[in-house]
């Protein structure tokens, strides 16, 4: 059985290393699936986050509430590190 994971929508290697690397240092576990929507990737994530390509960068979404991305950036690690300590229920660690 694998553990409750985060889900990112990414055929891009250099995407894939960069989430990779901040989920790995955050402690959570990251499913990698072939590339779709980040609603897509949310639902089929066991705690209802996902992550995928949006324009430039990353839409990190949430399978319930609006249709809408929970949040948009161009630094993949950063998205990664975003999404992994909203798994965690980690501080964000950014400023409003």
């Amino acid at each position: 059985m694998t553990p409750p994971a985060v889900v990112l929508a990414s055929a891009d290697p250099l995407t894939i290393r960069a989430v990779s690397a901040a989920f790995e240092e955050e402690g959570v576990p990251l499913l990698v699936m072939p590339p779709t929507t980040y609603r897509a990737a949310a639902i089929a994530s066991p705690l209802g986050i996902g992550l995928a390509p949006h324009g430039t960068g990353l839409a990190l979404g949430l399978a319930t509430g609006p249709d809408v991305p929970y949040v948009i950036g161009d630094d993949p690690r950063q998205m990664g590190c975003l999404a992994a300590r909203l798994a965690a229920r980690r501080p964000l660690g950014v400023d409003a």
